[in-house]
Formats: structure tokens, C-alpha cells, sequence
């Protein structure tokens, strides 16, 4: 795999701060994305999202707080469409397995 440029939504959480941990120790150059990183992510201000996720060709998502929450599934269709308009190539959904909500979100 070429080295990327990904951003970790939910990167200074527990599973994404590991994530984002390994991908800048296999080269990748990392982009957090939280509400207090240098372009902020925030699931409740979808406004900011296309600045977010412009420039970046892979996205490693992590849900809070959590996919079984009222408003996820939504939350993250509209994430992915976004991320397709401004050209990232890649999208990776971290989930709890068997969870039906997830599994929806995964669809």
C-alpha cells in the first residue's frame, strides 16, 4: 500500500488513537480529527466536514458515541457522500461486530 494521507475521525479516543498510532508507524501521514484538532471534526457540525475531509485520500471512522445512538446511521451516510464529493478513496468504518445498528451503518 502507498503511503496516504488519512484522516482518523475519533482520533483521540481509545480505538482511534491506537489506529492513528499505527498508521503514522507504517508512514502514513495521519490527520486527526477531533473537535480540537488543527481542522476540527465534530459529528454535530456537518458544515465543516467537506474542509475536514478535503486533501485526504483514506478516512478511518470512528463513531461516537456509538453506531446503536439515534442519528448515526444518517450521520454517517451523509459523512460518505461528502467524502466521495471532495475525492477520498477510501473509507474504513470501525464497529462492534453483529451490532444490527452497525451493520446498517456498514450497508
Amino acid at each position: 500500500m502507498q503511503n496516504q494521507t488519512i484522516r482518523v475521525i475519533g482520533s483521540t479516543v481509545k480505538t482511534g488513537s491506537r489506529v492513528a498510532a499505527k498508521l503514522a508507524d507504517l508512514g502514513h501521514t495521519v490527520r486527526h480529527g477531533s473537535r480540537r484538532s488543527s481542522t476540527p471534526f465534530d459529528w454535530e457540525n456537518p458544515e465543516a466536514w467537506h474542509a475536514a475531509l478535503a486533501g485526504v485520500q483514506a478516512v478511518d471512522i470512528t463513531y461516537f458515541p456509538d453506531m446503536a445512538y439515534p442519528g448515526a446511521e444518517e450521520s454517517i451516510e451523509a459523512l460518505t457522500k461528502i467524502a466521495a464529493d471532495v475525492g477520498v478513496n477510501r473509507l474504513v468504518l470501525f464497529s462492534g461486530r453483529g451490532e444490527y445498528q452497525a451493520q446498517r451503518c456498514e450497508e
